[in-house]
């Protein structure tokens, strides 16, 4: 079968570092912003991430984009 794969929503995922528990372990946590354009670059996102996490309390530990596809079969 065939299928095509369509982008149809992306979005990018903070990881921080909210607490350090008594064994020094970190606890994350993770904020998620929907709503980016599927076209934006990853370079881009990369930069927004950065310049959010210098304007919040909490250490940054990753930046991730997360994109949805369709898969429509012929």
């Amino acid at each position: 079968m065939l299928f095509k794969t369509t982008k149809v929503a992306s979005s990018l995922k903070l990881t921080v570092i909210v607490d350090i528990d008594k064994k020094g372990k970190e606890k994350h946590g993770t904020k998620k912003l929907g709503n980016i354009k599927t076209t934006a670059v990853d370079a881009d996102l990369f930069a927004v991430g950065q310049a959010i996490s210098n304007i919040k309390n909490y250490p940054l530990v990753g930046i991730d984009r997360e994109d949805q596809f369709s898969l429509v079969g012929s």
